[in-house]
């Protein structure tokens, strides 16, 4: 059973997968809708679909998208992005850290640091709602990239249960 570790703002849950196999935000920008069940669709909006400068347009299956630009990256380590066209968000930026745990399990951690819109009433919004919801996402996000890299099989809206 894979262990979900929750602190502040940050999710983390090791992966039987190999450190070589990692790819969340290390590859192309469109491999996100191949294991993350929240992504219904991916357009890369810059030159380049990965590396720092990289943008892509994510759409999610409730209707919802955001901007994510690449702004720092550590090649097999970490790869940060700034989140701009969030619903609510008046700012946001997302890392995702791998770290080799054993041969054969990678840990990745997903941490956010944001900004909510409308002042006073959106701090109070983000603690009571948005938060959880962060958490929730971020909780499929791992879940589902865990899948696909044990797998290979690609996730829809749903993480299957592994065998």
């Amino acid at each position: 059973m894979i262990a979900l570790v929750r602190e502040a703002g940050c999710l983390s849950r090791p992966s039987r997968a190999p450190f070589r196999a990692r790819e969340p935000g290390q590859g192309p920008l469109k491999s996100v809708q191949d294991w993350h069940p929240n992504v219904a669709k991916v357009t890369v909006r810059s030159e380049h679909d990965s590396g720092v400068g990289a943008s892509r347009r994510v759409e999610f299956h409730d209707g919802n998208g955001a901007v994510e630009t690449v702004t720092a990256q550590e090649d097999r380590e970490s790869v940060t992005m700034e989140m701009t066209e969030a619903q609510m968000m008046k700012e946001a930026v997302i890392t995702i850290s791998m770290n080799e745990r054993t041969a054969d399990t990678t840990e990745v951690t997903f941490s956010v640091d944001y900004k909510m819109m409308y002042g006073p009433l959106g701090a109070l919004i983000g603690a009571l709602m948005i938060k959880r919801v962060l958490t929730k996402a971020f909780g499929m996000a791992l879940d589902g990239l865990s899948y696909h890299l044990q797998t290979g099989q690609v996730v829809h809206d749903s993480v299957p249960e592994l065998a």
